[in-house]
């Protein structure tokens, strides 16, 4: 809520997508250690902000191009997604911020101060939380000579995957595109979000995600229509915000609900009210639809390939 918070001071405008994005990622990067650590992890969030944005704005306007950018993007997702927690959260990102700066919001001198000063708020609520509770957390982050060893030793079934993602990601936005979807970039936020090597775990996540993002979606426009009210929609926020955690924790379909409402609520604000921003919350179930259904077309794609690879070893 901080960004949201600085935003009414001094007005919104696109800067406030950037400072979120960096918000959320420099949290799920913060690893722990000690305060260079912290201060290194959060600035690696910045940077991916920073450089998918850049890349995002420099294909902006040029189709081909941009497909080329997210084919490109969800092999680096793909490579990296079972190695550890923090990477698979920057490749995601990554794949988020290419979109947001091709489609969305090209990157301007503003932003990147918004990036930069955002990462500082962020290491600053990192030390000084583990100060306030008085536990100082030690450091999980991964070490990279482990992280080459294990994409050494899945190299060959990492690379197929990486070409069934690469498939499924512009197809999914190319779709969306066709259809009329007002933000194609939900359709590939989807797919990299439930989209993972192991196939059960992800027809899991994507029924978590479709029943979190449609429950979302009914709370956020219920929401809206009693409380129409500025005010009612930022504490609703607030709460969203509070809440998203521990839902995860309980329950992934919770957890996406939770961060549906957030953004649902923060599209009602910056509209004006739910009238304005039903159409793009309705449009978002539909995105989450085109995603999941692209990632089960990689699923597909990467089991045909790991067994003509494993006919030709054998």
């Amino acid at each position: 809520m901080a960004p949201i918070g600085l935003a009414l001071l001094v007005g919104i405008d696109f800067w406030l997508i950037y400072a979120m994005v960096t918000c959320i990622l420099a949290f799920t990067l913060d690893t722990g250690g000690r305060a260079g650590q912290r201060l290194a992890a959060m600035a690696a969030a910045g940077i991916v902000v920073l450089l998918g944005t850049a890349l995002g704005t420099l294909v902006a306007g040029h189709m081909a191009l941009t497909v080329l950018a997210f084919a490109g993007i969800g092999v680096l997702y793909a490579l990296v997604e079972s190695l550890h927690q923090s990477a698979a959260m920057a490749a995601r990102f990554a794949c988020l911020t290419v979109a947001i700066g091709a489609l969305y919001a090209p990157l301007q001198p503003v932003d990147v101060a918004a990036v930069g000063l955002f990462v500082l708020y962020a290491w600053g609520v990192s030390l000084g939380w583990d100060v306030a509770v008085g536990v100082w957390r030690p450091s999980t982050a991964p070490q990279l000579r482990d992280l080459l060893a294990r994409l050494r030793a899945t190299e060959r079934e990492r690379w197929i995957f990486a070409g069934a993602v690469a498939v499924a990601i512009p197809a999914a936005f190319l779709t969306s595109l066709a259809l009329g979807l007002h933000r194609p970039y939900w359709a590939l936020i989807g797919v990299v979000l439930v989209l993972r090597a192991d196939s059960l775990a992800s027809r899991t996540l994507m029924g978590q995600m479709l029943l979190g993002t449609a429950l979302g979606v009914a709370v956020a426009l219920a929401f809206g229509w009693l409380f129409p009210a500025h005010q009612a929609a930022l504490a609703g926020m607030m709460l969203a915000a509070l809440l998203r955690w521990p839902a995860q924790q309980y329950n992934n379909a919770l957890g996406t609900a939770a961060l549906t409402v957030f953004i649902m609520l923060l599209l009602e604000f910056v509209a004006g009210g739910v009238a304005g921003a039903a159409h793009d919350i309705m449009e978002r179930l539909i995105d989450m639809g085109v995603g999941c259904a692209f990632a089960m077309v990689a699923l597909g794609i990467d089991r045909l390939g790991q067994r003509v690879f494993a006919r030709r070893g054998a």
